[in-house]
């Protein structure tokens, strides 16, 4: 819903800055996207294209002037050929390209969740007090889940989503864990920090 509400806002940014570069003078350069990116995509120089513009300031803060600072990063949301593409639809942050992951998780963890929110990974092993959970990755950022229109909860089944960590070593914790339990996803808090988590919690039952 947030995702969507991007996009939403993104496209109406561009109509009225070209409607009002029609008049004849001269704007300046700003990123768009050449064609439709879905939620989870990687940046590349071929995605991008540069259209001429007037924004207000306060919009002009958050796009991009240049493709410099895109190319490598992931977009949080999806974004439709054409559209201005501003900070708050990429994911991850202090300019740390974000690796997508794709897994299976419970989906009945997602309620409540959408595109571009930080979240925490955790594991679970077992039911009732044998249960045990452990935290696998802290700030990670929910980029798309497979199924679901207007919302992220789906059916009954697994439900696979793409997630983007900062490196290599989270992507391998992430998948080992898939494999291992079940993964569950929790809206994640400042407090929690970010990076791998600690090792299983012993006793945590579910």
């Amino acid at each position: 819903m947030v995702g969507g509400f991007l996009v939403a806002g993104a496209a109406l940014v561009v109509f009225v800055a070209v409607m009002a570069g029609a008049g004849g003078s001269s704007g300046r350069d700003f990123a768009v996207a050449a064609r439709s990116l879905p939620a989870g995509s990687l940046i590349e120089p071929g995605d991008l294209s540069m259209k001429s513009m007037h924004l207000p300031s306060t919009v002009a803060g958050a796009a991009f002037a240049t493709s410099d600072g895109l190319i490598g990063k992931t977009v949080a949301v999806p974004v439709s050929a054409g559209e201005l593409l501003e900070s708050a639809m990429l994911a991850g942050t202090g300019g740390t390209s974000t690796r997508p992951v794709t897994v299976s998780v419970d989906p009945g963890s997602l309620g409540g969740l959408a595109p571009g929110q930080p979240v925490d990974v955790l594991e679970a092993n077992g039911s009732g007090g044998s249960g045990t959970v452990s935290v696998v990755v802290r700030g990670a950022t929910l980029l798309a889940a497979s199924r679901g229109t207007s919302g992220l909860l789906s059916n009954p089944g697994a439900v696979e989503v793409t997630i983007g960590v900062s490196s290599l070593d989270e992507v391998e914790a992430v998948i080992a864990a898939s494999h291992s339990g079940t993964l569950t996803l929790v809206a994640a808090q400042p407090s929690d920090g970010v990076g791998p988590g600690p090792g299983p919690a012993s006793g945590a039952g579910g």
